[in-house]
């Protein structure tokens, strides 16, 4: 009987003091849905970086490969550049430079333009005398005919540096990973005190009545 009453005396107090204020549980509820808000926005941010990001690739092979195709065009149809020796090897030197810095790239490219280049062009040297553009054999139609070539051999160019941009400097997206990782950690936190505090092991007023009822029915 002693114990009966131990256990009467232990739930009324669970019935007046163990119920989580509804105050604390709502800023708990707020908390975790500003969290949930902060990730959408972030997610937003990044989504947007990684989007500006792809157009800049987008008009950097673009624009990239419109002035390589022009100036390839240029060589394969005129003779350009001053009339003196000096400054005809220096704009040669100075195209090659435009033709990018891979040598088998670069190569490919004057090959294209030298099988295109129009009849009776001159042939052309670099500052150091190594012919670049070869004299011209060519005509309308096989300048033409050769024109998906030149733009293939530009495409295969402009992609392999625009990967290796990529890589040497690639956008750096580890702050958001960070803050998702910590956001995440501090959510879980959130859940497991709302989850406590969700564990309300009050007891209605009517049981402990009906428990009292049944104590003293056991005398």
């Amino acid at each position: 009987m002693k114990t009966a009453h131990t256990v009467l005396a232990v739930l009324s107090t669970l019935c007046i003091g163990c119920t989580t204020p509804p105050e604390v549980k709502q800023a708990l509820l707020a908390k975790d849905q500003a969290y949930a808000e902060n990730a959408r926005l972030m997610d937003m941010h990044r989504q947007l970086l990684e989007t500006i990001d792809q157009r800049y690739a987008y008009w950097y092979q673009y624009t990239k490969q419109l002035a390589l195709l022009n100036l390839a065009l240029k060589w394969a149809t005129t003779d350009p550049g001053p009339a003196d020796e000096a400054g005809r090897g220096a704009l040669v030197s100075a195209t090659i430079k435009e033709f990018g810095t891979a040598p088998d790239m670069r190569s490919a490219l004057i090959h294209a333009i030298n099988s295109m280049r129009l009849k009776d062009l001159p042939e052309r040297k670099d500052k150091q005398g190594t012919i670049v553009f070869e004299k011209g054999q060519g005509d309308m139609n096989s300048l033409i005919r050769e024109i998906p070539t030149l733009i293939n051999v530009i495409h295969t160019q402009v992609e392999a540096e625009r990967k290796i941009e990529e890589n040497t400097r690639p956008t750096d997206y580890s702050g958001f990973d960070d803050y998702q990782t910590n956001l995440a950690a501090l959510r879980r936190l959130n859940g497991m005190v709302k989850r406590y505090l969700d564990i309300d092991v009050t007891i209605d007023k009517a049981d402990i009545r009906q428990l009292s009822e049944s104590v003293k029915a056991l005398r």
